[in-house]
């Protein structure tokens, strides 16, 4: 496509752009291996002290940095007594918030709220994740009983096609106009999200054969079957009738059915395909593969996801280790943005749900980050005006890479207790408080790098994004599709809490943006600071007041998360990353729960949190009730989060 002036210099503007954000962003990394992870005069309890059972309370007391309360050494509520030995066991960081279930005060409690689940506790204790994947086994194929009608197709095919040898057929349902709209739906909305495919070339090349010429076994034929398949996920995962009702609330889940998801024939004439070009190892069969799993994923089917995920990642590996690519084209662009993809999701399958890696990261010095040089193309840059999909994206490659480096930084200053000749004594040694936030300040520092455009205040985390130093009360639509009446109708916030209001709705997927990167962050925030809630529930006797306040940062922390607010909530068959969200929530409403019932975490809710606090909670804990029983009948993750939550909080 040849460029005039003006669009060279938007091409110009737009590439010195995104390179100056790659930059600082990419200036973080390697930071975090000079942070002093070991301090040989403390730990995250403090000075080396005997054990809570075998130590007097006055010890504690006699520390002037001790966090201490009246009654401080009665042991709180949900907890295993120190005789039974469970506490002898030291934190363990594990990013998988399923892992938090293994907790002694957390099994306390589920073994008194939700008996029913003992066997399930028992068994992810001992299998880890292999009990993730054992939950998903029962939930069957997905439906492969509706195709689309075909008829032979009749017209003429160039040499190319017709060298392929295979029968071509058309597809009545199929017009241009609904090619084109499906294209254009899957490219205005998931790959703004992930954006490994290039819309130009989809559209001159791939759309146009299967518009002039139809459809047969190869590869051009599969992508756009895909491509279409998640544009009526998209569409209709926005717009579609919700799958259920509770108490008057259309559900989040839109389109379809709860088994049979929109695009379900669409999908199944790729995978009629898919084995034609199953054991290719080039940039389309990455690209075939990553589609298909994003399909499995935004359908709640995380096993068939994360099989796919792995299919990519060792297609992606033998790719890139096996051919010379110039990393200045934009095919080579094109492929750094294909492998960049596979490592974003397997970062979060291992550390959401611990699943093994395949190897694909140790490539990383090798592959450059994206820049987005291919060729100018008008609909992406709109797109990229209006949300600035590509500035989300880096900066979402950033932090899912710096959270990878503080869940191994947490790792590495954990040390396993020296035993004393007192068998009954330990030391329960963690990251110190000062590593904590160190490690808190990169994320500080993330956050501060951000473009204007995507900043934020956590005095108001759901108003539009928009400059905070000049203007902090700023109300920035970054969406010039919305009419004045849209924005009005929005109030000054992006986000809201009430989810029973018919949500507005943004272009380009402009909510999720926004809501996933926030929520990221303070996802990683809360990740940063769980090991104080640890501590607080199994070592209160050695308590700092530097732990208090870890602790009461960490509950701030799971206040109102964006991916949990309208209009994002209402389109839950978009939302990424969709196999994290119930757990995680599981295990903010556990910690939540505790701070009711807990000595320790009681007083500091109440003396530290903030005035806000008490009325932020219960909303999120509505929120996040809201979010699990909306996907409770067709994810089985969420099924399983739900059996637990509806026993702690009383659900009917």
């Amino acid at each position: 496509m040849s460029l005039d002036n003006n669009g060279e210099l938007l091409q110009l503007k737009k590439d010195k752009t995104l390179v100056e954000i790659l930059d600082r962003l990419k200036s973080l990394e390697g930071k975090l291996d000079r942070i002093p992870i070991r301090d040989s005069h403390a730990s995250i309890s403090g000075p080396t002290q005997q054990s809570p059972s075998s130590q007097h309370s006055s010890a504690v007391d006699a520390d002037p940095n001790s966090y201490s309360y009246p009654n401080t050494n009665r042991l709180p509520s949900y907890q295993p007594s120190p005789g039974r030995g469970t506490r002898s066991q030291p934190y363990r960081h594990a990013s998988a918030a399923h892992k938090m279930l293994t907790w002694p005060a957390i099994q306390q409690l589920l073994i008194q709220a939700v008996p029913a689940n003992v066997g399930d506790m028992r068994s992810l204790e001992q299998e880890g994740s292999a009990f993730i994947v054992r939950m998903h086994q029962g939930q069957g194929p997905m439906p492969m009983d509706e195709c689309l009608e075909e008829t032979a197709f009749l017209g003429m095919q160039t040499p190319a096609t017709r060298a392929t040898g295979g029968p071509r057929v058309t597809f009545p349902d199929l017009t241009r106009d609904v090619m084109q709209r499906l294209a254009n739906a899957y490219f205005d909305s998931f790959n703004m999200l992930y954006p490994f495919m290039d819309r130009q070339n989809f559209m001159a090349d791939i759309l146009a054969m299967v518009q002039t010429e139809g459809f047969d076994g190869e590869t051009e034929s599969v992508l756009a079957l895909l491509v279409f398949a998640l544009g009526e996920l998209a569409i209709e995962g926005a717009t579609g009738i919700p799958v259920e009702t509770y108490k008057g609330r259309p559900s989040g889940v839109r389109g379809g059915s709860q088994h049979k998801p929109p695009g379900l024939s669409l999908f199944n004439e790729a995978r009629k395909r898919l084995g034609f070009v199953l054991t290719k190892c080039d940039l389309e069969n990455v690209q075939i593969f990553s589609l298909a799993a994003l399909y499995y994923e935004n359908c709640s089917r995380h096993l068939d996801f994360w099989r796919l995920t792995v299919s990519a990642s060792q297609a992606c590996q033998i790719m890139v280790t096996c051919n010379t690519i110039d990393w200045n084209s934009p095919r080579g662009d094109l492929t750094k943005r294909a492998y960049w993809h596979c490592v974003l999701m397997e970062t979060g399958l291992h550390l959401e749900l611990d699943l093994p890696l395949t190897g694909i990261m140790a490539l990383e010095p090798n592959v450059p980050l994206p820049s987005f040089d291919a060729a100018y193309c008008e609909a992406d840059h709109r797109g990229n005006q209006a949300s600035h999909f590509e500035a989300h994206y880096a900066s979402q490659l950033a932090l899912r890479r710096l959270c990878a480096d503080l869940h191994n930084a947490i790792n590495d200053s954990m040390r396993n207790p020296e035993t004393s000749s007192n068998s009954n004594s330990e030391d329960f040694v963690g990251a110190t408080p000062s590593v904590l936030k160190q490690l808190n300040s990169r994320l500080t520092q993330w956050r501060g790098m951000l473009p204007s455009d995507l900043q934020w205040s956590d005095q108001d985390s759901a108003a539009f994004p928009g400059p905070q130093k000049e203007n902090p009360q700023a109300n920035h639509s970054l969406d010039p599709e919305l009419s004045p009446q849209r924005i009005s109708r929005a109030g000054r916030s992006l986000f809201t809490t009430d989810l029973d209001r018919e949500p507005v709705h943004y272009m380009y997927v402009y909510d999720i943006q926004v809501a996933l990167l926030r929520t990221r962050y303070y996802y990683a925030k809360y990740m940063v600071y769980r090991p104080f809630i640890f501590k607080a529930l199994h070592y209160p006797e050695m308590m700092s007041h530097q732990d208090a306040e870890g602790v009461a940062e960490c509950l701030r922390t799971c206040l109102k998360w964006p991916i949990t607010l309208s209009p994002t909530s209402r389109r839950k068959r978009l939302i990424p990353y969709l196999f994290c969200w119930s757990q995680n929530f599981l295990g903010i409403l556990l910690i939540l729960h505790m701070t009711r019932h807990n000595p320790m975490l009681r007083d500091i809710r109440a003396t530290m949190c903030g005035e806000n606090f008490e009325t932020e909670v219960e909303e999120s804990i509505a929120l996040m009730i809201d979010y699990i029983r909306d996907l409770k009948s067709s994810d089985p993750i969420a099924t399983w989060c739900w059996n637990i939550v509806s026993g702690i909080y009383n659900i009917e």
